[in-house]
């Protein structure tokens, strides 16, 4: 059967060696979730991780391997995020 392998990581805090470790490994889908849009990041997730640090961490992976590796990340909704903050985060998403 064809197996496919996700693993679902931090940002490593923006370190390169450690995006590039991963994204060079055998899995097929590499997977951050930047959890939700930027303006309530301070609010939702842990002062260490950032929006722009996961979107570049996102980038990186993506440039390590871009032919064979998948990225995706999601985003939790309800939390007070506007139509068009969810609209820009998606599109912040496609463009890295």
């Amino acid at each position: 059967p064809d197996l496919k392998v996700e693993c679902l990581v931090s940002d490593f805090q923006g370190n390169e060696d450690s995006i590039r470790a991963l994204a060079t490994s055998p899995l097929d889908v590499y997977a951050h979730n930047i959890e939700t849009v930027e303006r309530l990041t301070p609010y939702v997730r842990d002062r260490r991780a950032g929006y722009r640090q996961s979107l570049e961490a996102l980038r990186y992976a993506k440039r390590v391997r871009p032919e064979t590796l998948y990225t995706k990340s999601s985003i939790m909704l309800g939390l007070g995020e506007t139509r068009k903050e969810v609209l820009d985060t998606m599109a912040d998403l496609r463009a890295h």
